[in-house]
């Protein structure tokens, strides 16, 4: 049975969607100027070379030379067709429409469908609609029911940004022809422009009901929709529409989850794909889709509730064993954003670890078991912190097929290697995921652990070379981490000879950050504080605050961290942490706080102040989804 794959939400090629006799492209516009260059002394004045000139002359704006020299070639090859049109663009741009007029006679014929729409087209752009619309009226009176015609003439008012006029251009023709079906999609196309987004989508809707296998191109076409003003109410009214015309019809209940899921109302969209669910008898498949692409915007409950409606509905279906697994991670990731930790109490954790003890047991065999192999281990490590149970789960992951989760379990059992003191065991851990893959996320995320442990270890000098070294894209995470260890390194590495040549107070800072990451928390604030009281006033200010943040709350002081937090941003205010700070200010107070409204205060305050930030687009997605969910 058909699974509706809400994942796959990306624009499909439309050509599904073609009829028979559909529009054809419209005639190629005017070649596209060139390079602004101007003309050399002695320049051609025939042939290829001559022409490639008076391209360079129009986009300089030597209209009057360009047009001099197109003349020229014009009566030497009549018949050339990129000298035409570019001549006739000369002839508009100069305000010489009676001699573009007379191209176009020339060219098309003065009294044919296509030489008046296209005389149309030029009076338009002459600012003489009257005169345009004559021209076209004429066009249509010599084949008011011939498919050509009205496309040409449509054509000609759409490359002038008239789409309503080119629509109804189309309107009167199906019914010249007799076809109320003719053109739907070509109008549809065209309202949408025009910004009439109802009666575009339900056209589109109509074509549905004939051709429910055109669900992908409609989906994309309505997505492409949905950023106009009034959109988003248009669609969803006109969906509701189709739907109480057929509320059996399966695309459109596909299309009322999807613009659910678009305008971030989850629920709406989770009803929607359990009804797909029941009415289909599916085992699952669309909920499992649904789940994931709701984790993927943010809306971590949503999907629960879906993976847990799996798991309820279908046990034993052929997705429950994904969908243990899938949940089990939803449930790692909140686990990790309220910083959970034994012996606190550990509820999301507790419930991760049953889900992957369950899946284990289960299916022992299933590809995904590498990736719930490494969940597990990163809950051991990370929650109950016992890192040699961590390290038996990441060898079995390191061994298995999947190169990716082979690779980040190389990389964590390295990053147990530096929680545990072993540097030196972590340096060749880390070194040899970098040699290995030598490109990719995991191999960036390789050298900048190469890098923070020279860090560590007191080498500035190289940990800076490292950090230079790393590709800035930063859509990767170890790259912006990168970042900010390279803007503390720059900010606060003294040379030789300076007055602080040996760099004490930033080897005081990361001897710190190395007993943060080894959770010698307690430890690591005593440092911090007594370290924030020698340099006060100094550049290492904000670091100072911001690490200490995270060692209060993981000592179960999230007001405290939340205070911290706010002083980093009150003392430093230009600091490269300040938007960093409002991410986990949000954290905190949805998390540990229980206080959703301060969470979402702070996203917007993150996105208001710093909407260029690194963090604004995930901030955006949660943000969405708090709202929602309120």
């Amino acid at each position: 049975m058909r699974a509706f794959v809400l994942l796959l939400l990306v624009a499909a090629p439309f050509a599904a969607l073609a009829q028979p006799g559909t529009m054809p492209a419209p005639p190629p516009p005017p070649p596209p100027v060139g390079s602004p260059d101007t003309a050399p002394v002695g320049a051609p004045t025939r042939g290829r070379d001559a022409y490639a000139l008076a391209v360079q002359q129009l986009a300089a704006g030597q209209t009057a030379e360009a047009t001099a020299l197109l003349e020229r070639l014009a009566a030497d090859d009549p018949a050339s067709l990129p000298v035409a049109l570019t001549l006739q663009q000369a002839y508009e741009r100069a305000g010489r429409t009676d001699d573009a007029l007379r191209l176009v006679e020339t060219r098309l014929g003065g009294e044919t469908p296509a030489g008046l729409a296209e005389r149309g087209a030029v009076l338009l752009r002459a600012n003489r609609p009257d005169d345009a619309t004559a021209a076209f009226e004429r066009a249509l009176a010599l084949g008011p029911a011939d498919e050509g015609t009205l496309r040409a003439v449509s054509d000609a008012l759409s490359t002038s940004r008239r789409y309503a006029e080119a629509a109804a251009v189309l309107e009167r023709g199906r019914e010249a022809l007799g076809q109320p079906d003719a053109f739907r999609f070509e109008r549809a196309a065209l309202y949408a422009e025009a910004q009439d987004y109802g009666r575009a989508a339900d056209l589109y809707l109509d074509a549905l009901a004939e051709r429910p296998e055109a669900t992908a191109g409609v989906r994309a076409r309505l997505r492409r929709m949905l950023p106009g003003t009034g959109a988003p109410e248009a669609l969803r009214a006109a969906v509701d529409r189709a739907q109480t015309r057929d509320p059996l019809n399966r695309a459109y209940r596909e299309l009322a989850s999807f613009l659910a899921l678009e305008r971030g109302d989850f629920d709406a969209a989770l009803d929607g794909i359990r009804a797909l669910d029941r009415l289909d008898r599916e085992d699952g498949q669309s909920l499992l889709a649904f789940a994931q692409a709701a984790e993927a915007a943010g809306a971590l409950d949503a999907a629960r509730r879906a993976l847990d409606e799996i798991l309820t509905r279908h046990p034993d279906g052929p997705v429950a064993p994904d969908a243990l697994v899938a949940r089990a991670g939803l449930l790692e990731r909140q686990s990790r954003a309220a910083a959970e930790r034994a012996p606190d109490p550990t509820p999301l954790a507790d419930a991760a670890r049953a889900d992957l003890t369950a899946f284990r047991e289960r299916s022992p065999g299933h590809l995904a078991a590498p990736q719930a192999a490494l969940t597990l281990a990163r809950l051991t490590r990370d929650v109950y912190l016992d890192y040699p149970a961590s390290e038996a789960l990441l060898a079995e992951a390191a061994d298995g097929p999947n190169t990716d989760v082979a690779a980040e379990a190389r990389l964590d059992l390295g990053d147990i290697a530096v929680r545990a003191g072993r540097l030196d065991e972590a340096r060749e851990r880390f070194g040899a995921v970098d040699e290995t893959l030598g490109t990719g996320r995991l191999a960036e995320q390789a050298r900048f652990e190469l890098a923070l442990l020279d860090f560590y270890e007191g080498y500035v000098f190289s940990a800076l070379a490292r950090v230079e070294a790393i590709d800035e894209n930063t859509a990767a995470d170890a790259t912006n981490d990168a970042i900010a260890l390279r803007a503390t390194l720059n900010e606060n590495a003294e040379e030789p000879g300076s007055a602080d040549s040996t760099n004490a107070s930033l080897k005081a800072y990361a001897a710190a950050s190395l007993l943060v990451r080894q959770g010698r928390d307690a430890r690591a604030l005593a440092a911090l504080d007594s370290l924030g009281a020698a340099v006060a006033d100094g550049p290492l200010a904000d670091e100072i605050l911001f690490l200490s943040a995270r060692a209060q709350r993981r000592l179960g002081r999230p007001a405290d961290a939340v205070a911290t937090l706010d002083r980093l941003a009150e003392e430093t205010p230009l600091s490269f942490f300040c938007d960093r700070a409002l991410v986990v200010q949000a954290d905190i107070a949805e998390h540990d706080l229980a206080d959703r409204p301060a969470a979402m205060a702070r996203l917007a305050t993150l996105l208001d102040r710093y909407p260029g930030s690194l963090f604004a687009p995930d901030a955006r997605e949660r943000l969405r989804a708090l709202r929602a969910a309120s």
